[in-house]
């Protein structure tokens, strides 16, 4: 293994898509989002400094996921159809309403609803990139580029 196999933290990335680092990271997320909404299900109604913490995480891993996709796999595969165009359109919109809301969030007193509309979309929307968006970057995009957009992101 040559280290331009590797990537900078040592693993060998040579043959994975950057789609498969997305639906590991899906796995990953769908965890901390269980995690969320037991934690939700039981939390007082009013914002706790141990709320401000976990939504602060939450933010965090989400918007670290929404940047890999849209500037190392959309960035890509928009401009080769109008499904993709259109598909990349919709996650891109999702992206931003789950932005939004997280912001709204900040000067909320009771920002539980917001945060099962968060883990309501964000779990829809991780089911339409997985039976729609992955399947059709792997379709459209060469299997060279979705390795090299892997080592990337």
């Amino acid at each position: 293994m040559t280290s331009e196999s590797q990537s900078s933290s040592g693993y060998f990335l040579g043959e994975v898509m950057i789609t498969s680092v997305l639906r590991v990271e899906h796995r990953l997320l769908r965890v901390m989002m269980e995690a969320m909404a037991e934690w939700l299900s039981k939390a007082p109604p009013t914002a706790s400094l141990e709320m401000r913490a976990r939504v602060s995480l939450l933010d965090i891993a989400l918007e670290a996921h929404a940047q890999r996709e849209e500037q190392h796999l959309f960035a890509h595969l928009r401009s080769l159809s109008d499904q993709a165009h259109h598909l990349v359109d919709m996650m891109v919109l999702v992206h931003d309403e789950v932005r939004s809301l997280f912001e709204e969030i900040e000067t909320m007193d009771n920002p539980k609803e917001h945060l099962w509309t968060i883990l309501d979309l964000t779990e829809t929307h991780f089911v339409r990139e997985e039976e729609e968006v992955f399947p059709l970057a792997e379709a459209l995009l060469p299997r060279e580029l979705l390795f090299e957009l892997a080592k990337q992101g």
